[in-house]
């Protein structure tokens, strides 16, 4: 359960900070940079659990 959850929550956040919708939302970099390094955290999380 958790796998999938990890998965999604990692594909919500990738899409968001890869999409071009990002410059419309007009976030700070600093929150870009905060979404970035939860993405992180949360890949990294996956590849110590799963892989």
């Amino acid at each position: 359960m958790r796998k999938l959850q990890l998965l999604k929550q990692i594909d919500k956040l990738s899409s968001l900070l890869h999409s071009s919708d990002l410059e419309e939302l007009n976030l700070t970099a600093g929150t870009i940079s905060e979404m970035r390094e939860k993405l992180d955290i949360l890949t990294e999380e996956y590849i110590e659990c799963y892989c």
